[in-house]
């Protein structure tokens, strides 16, 4: 990496993380986006999946009807099942994001609609153009307004604190000073490899993660089946992984939440 650096003078002094390998020294600071971006493109591509699937029936009804009359009748079914249980499911997602409750029936049918739409919903943002970090912070609202609206159940809270080695010392400091008010564990890493390490080694039963987008994306997507993550994207007032800042106060909602 060090030869590659040399042959960039535009690319800042600074060691970028795996996201950030592809980083040319841009303009790629602090991006923000509700969650209603990541929400209508979930939407979106739902809808697009029922109408590939509809049209796929409407091409093959001839070759059903060869194999048994009933064949078209009963695939038709199952095509408007799914088309409603999908359409259900998006809905309950937005409706949890916007009121605050739960509104899933089943717990599991959050992972299954994250699942879905996921990498579809982050390939027809880059088809259109949409910047990743943009998607990603929209995808981290959304998580955490999930995450904020499922009551926790564990008897005792262990409370993580996962923070990026790119923020400021003043930062890190005022961070640290929270574990003289709340029982958490804070560390700081240089990965998200590390990162798993330690979620293994203490198990805790709430993650709170300090990253960009980037990082708290792949965070999230790693342990939210198991562990609930609240994320909170970094500002980057110099650009990725160097002096990077976090809100203090929203930090501290997010110890207050898990420990209420």
């Amino acid at each position: 990496m060090s030869e590659n650096f040399k042959t960039q003078p535009d690319r800042p002094d600074r060691t970028l993380g795996d996201e950030w390998a592809d980083w040319n020294g841009g303009d790629d600071k602090n991006v923000h986006a509700g969650p209603g971006l990541f929400l209508g493109f979930s939407l979106a591509v739902i809808v697009l999946i029922d109408i590939v699937l509809l049209v796929f029936y409407y091409l093959t009804v001839p070759r059903f009807m060869q194999f048994h009359t009933v064949l078209p009748g009963i695939t038709l079914v199952a095509l408007l099942a799914w088309v409603f249980l999908s359409g259900l499911l998006v809905a309950q997602l937005i409706a949890t994001v916007y009121t605050g409750k739960n509104c899933f029936f089943v717990r599991r049918g959050i992972f299954f609609v994250f699942d879905l739409v996921f990498q579809r919903v982050f390939r027809l943002a880059k088809f259109l153009r949409i910047s990743r970090d943009k998607m990603g912070h929209s995808f981290v609202m959304v998580s955490n307004s999930v995450v904020r609206a499922i009551e926790m159940k564990a008897a005792e809270k262990k409370v993580m604190i996962l923070l990026p080695r790119c923020l400021t010392k003043e930062v890190l400091q005022e961070i640290y000073r929270l574990k003289e008010e709340f029982p958490v564990e804070i560390f700081t890493v240089s990965g998200g490899e590390l990162a798993r390490k330690k979620v293994k080694e203490l198990r805790p039963t709430a993650i709170i993660g300090v990253a960009c987008e980037r990082d708290l994306v792949s965070g999230i997507r790693d342990v939210a089946h198991k562990i609930p993550v609240i994320g909170i994207p970094n500002e980057r007032p110099v650009g990725p992984c160097k002096d990077t800042l976090v809100d203090i106060a929203e930090l501290r909602r997010a110890v207050e939440f898990y420990l209420k």
